[in-house]
């Protein structure tokens, strides 16, 4: 028992920095409406360019050059936008820069972060519906992320920081008489958690501006007409709350790596919902019991009665999932951002008319394009029909019945994961395997459709929360089931084999007697034919099934469902049905793609299905257009390793995979504002049919319409 008690004290240090985020999302929830996804991002990303003006001397913009110097671009020397500045000169190891100047100089880099959400993605997106909010959110978290990867790369980082938070400066040994020992850092982090929450919660308390805030949280218009401007209280609003995600992430850095810090916004997210996403220290105090249990729960998987399906680190991810749904369950009415009945206009969402047409085209150009490419270009080719029959998922659920949820990648490794553990029998498949899986060595089919039978159980699990919540609240939901779900299910050797913590080999699969795996046992290389046609059979299949389904009642009925829940109900419609069979689809869409990810690799590791790649496709099927068959082609055609970025490697040398999700993370947000979600897909539609229409257009009717007008506009001036 004192153990377990030591544990949950000890907890109070990843509970301060919950506490902190969540206090950070509250500032800005109550200033614009809006639940940042990526204030995560922000500490992260605030975190790095404290230990980069530490290490070097030099503070990175966030941006990129958009004129990249390679390729015959080298040639032109255009300008370059620049992206780093050198402030500090002659830093070394010994000496480096002066603390405290480079603590401001990083808040003040987070506090431009906060002027740029607000000026470039949420007031343009202030009167978009939930989808289009969440989108822009998604964005942010993406295009910060991948400015980490671009400008600090992927390794590790450490820094002592402040006077206290050295984590070699000794513990606390024998903490009241517990026998225990609690780094002495928890208790600095707990103390600047509650030093944040007193001044945050007193300045909205007993300031104008805090009281102006409230006021028009409350009612906008009314503080308008007051005189203060809604506008530049969200922007004040933002500012501050990237300052509290950037003293976060720096004080926070001597504990975990900065990329790592951008996924505690899940803890942020628990901590702000058991607040009321009103209350400072509601958050504040949420986050630190959500830290404080899931430390506890994590001693518990010490003891020897503790069952070994269950890891510690699936546990410790699990607890901010249980707050969140907990809190969504018994005081989802409650909450101030409780998913309306109707919410506004909907991005459209097309019949096609001419499926089998499409059908045979689409299967002609890729059985053509198959036959065309070889080595790197077939595997490129299957990576990018991949990412369609995944992103056919995404159409379904999100675009068809309008159901935001961010796990569906996270099912497809899901699918994947039990697919091998089904197949394997404790063999060694291939010599260079350094892993071997042992399961239950069923034929490939049969595994295939258990895998497949698996993830639609999981997803109507998913989609149960749906019945109750919806919008942003669903959202929240997902993104924390992602990280859970990656920690408790996919890295848990008792239930998926030794291979789920390691590179999982995938073993032969073969269907009917015919190998239809990517991987070319002769070349070592997975651009293996059959599995292209395989593959290519499977996405045309599904394409034209998703094109039915929207032609097709069931696809009448999302729609309507999309529109107005209400509406839908008093016609008729079974509402909580038709949500959990939208779940099941397209969670059985996505479990093929996770499958089909399986066949093409010798092997397979967690990370692929982490948070940020599941984000990284929402955002490029998002740009293509969420709602049609084709604006899944497009976006499968943009995303890394698709088809185009590698086309355009091919000119401009190696485009950087960190350059293309931030490029789609920029597109995701101007897509939301220009085109509502259509994409580019319904654009190119309306271009073409635009064309169309004028080509055909007779000379005659066309003078016959500028006379009308000429003789229209001489009647109103007369």
């Amino acid at each position: 028992m004192s153990a377990f008690l030591v544990a949950l004290i000890a907890g109070i240090g990843a509970g301060a920095l919950y506490a902190m985020l969540g206090s950070g999302i509250v500032v800005a929830f109550r200033g614009s409406g809006v639940i940042n996804f990526g204030h995560g991002a922000v500490a992260g990303y605030t975190a790095y360019s404290f230990d980069e003006l530490r290490e070097s001397g030099s503070l990175y913009l966030p941006w990129f050059d958009p004129i990249p110097e390679f390729g015959f671009l080298q040639t032109l020397r255009i300008n370059n936008l620049p992206v780093r500045i050198d402030i500090f000169d002659n830093v070394t190891l010994a000496e480096k820069p002066n603390l405290a100047i480079t603590f401001i100089i990083c808040l003040l880099m987070s506090a431009f972060l906060g002027l740029l959400m607000h000026f470039l993605v949420f007031r343009p997106l202030r009167n978009s519906p939930t989808l289009g909010k969440v989108i822009g959110s998604i964005g942010v978290f993406l295009y910060l992320s991948s400015m980490c990867a671009v400008h600090f790369g992927g390794q590790n980082r450490y820094d002592e920081g402040f006077t206290g938070f050295n984590s070699t400066s000794g513990a606390v040994k024998n903490f009241l008489g517990l026998g225990g020992t609690i780094p002495r850092s928890n208790f600095w982090l707990f103390g600047a958690a509650i030093v944040m929450c007193v001044a945050v919660w007193a300045l909205y308390r007993y300031s104008r501006f805090g009281i102006a805030t409230r006021a028009a949280d409350e009612n906008e218009k009314g503080a308008a007409l007051l005189g203060y401007s809604p506008q530049f209280l969200a922007g004040a609003n933002w500012v501050l709350a990237s300052v509290t995600a950037g003293v976060a992430g720096i004080l926070f850095l001597h504990k975990t790596q900065p990329a790592q810090i951008a996924l505690f916004v899940v803890g942020g997210l628990g901590a702000a919902l058991f607040g009321n996403l009103t209350s400072i220290p509601g958050a504040t105090m949420g986050g630190l019991i959500i830290g404080m249990i899931a430390s506890g729960g994590v001693e518990l998987t010490t003891n020897s009665w503790w069952p070994e399906i269950i890891p510690g680190d699936g546990v410790r991810n699990f607890m901010p999932l249980l707050i969140i749904i907990l809190v969504l369950y018994f005081r989802g009415d409650k909450l101030p951002i409780r998913g309306s009945i109707s919410i506004g206009r909907q991005p459209r969402a097309p019949t096609s008319t001419n499926v089998i047409i499409g059908a045979i085209a689409a299967l002609g150009i890729g059985l053509l394009l198959s036959n065309i490419f070889v080595s790197k270009w077939e595997a490129v080719l299957t990576t990018t029909i991949i990412a369609i029959v995944f992103m056919y998922s995404l159409t379904v659920l999100i675009g068809f019945l309008g159901q935001i949820s961010l796990v569906q990648w996270t099912i497809s490794g899901l699918a994947a994961y039990v697919m091998i553990r089904l197949m394997a029998d404790g063999t060694k498949i291939r010599e260079t395997d350094f892993v071997t899986n042992t399961g239950w060595g069923w034929p490939t089919v049969l595994a295939f459709i258990a895998a497949i039978a698996v993830a639609v159980i999981f997803g109507l699990l998913v989609g149960l929360p749906a019945l109750r919540i919806r919008g942003v609240q669903l959202a929240v939901v997902t993104i924390a089931a992602v990280i859970a779900v990656e920690s408790l299910l996919l890295r848990n050797p008792p239930l998926m084999g030794d291979g789920s913590v390691s590179v999982n080999p995938t073993p032969s699969p073969n269907w009917f007697g015919q190998y239809v795996g990517g991987f070319n046992p002769n070349t070592a290389r997975t651009d293996y034919w059959k599995f292209s046609l395989f593959i290519i059979i499977i996405a045309g299949l599904i394409g034209v099934g998703v094109a039915n389904l929207r032609r097709g009642q069931i696809g009448r009925r999302f729609l309507a469902i999309r529109a107005n829940e209400r509406a839908a109900a008093a016609a008729g419609i079974n509402v909580a049905n038709m949500k959990l069979l939208g779940f099941g689809i397209s969670s059985g869409i996505a479990a093929i793609a996770g499958c089909m990810l399986a066949y093409k690799l010798p092997g397979l590791q967690t990370d692929q299905f982490e948070i940020f790649g599941g984000l990284a496709l929402l955002a490029f099927a998002y740009l293509g257009g969420i709602t049609t068959v084709w604006g899944a082609i497009v976006g499968g055609c943009l995303i890394a390793g698709g088809l185009l970025p590698e086309f355009l490697g091919v000119h401009f040398e190696s485009v950087d995979t960190g350059l293309i999700n931030a490029v789609g993370a920029i597109g995701l947000v101007v897509n939301a504002k220009v085109t509502n979600g259509e994409g580019v897909a319904l654009l190119q539609t309306d271009l073409a049919k635009n064309t169309l229409a004028a080509l055909r257009r007779e000379p005659d009717e066309t003078e016959e319409a500028e006379e009308n007008s000429n003789n229209d506009t001489e009647e109103v001036t007369a």
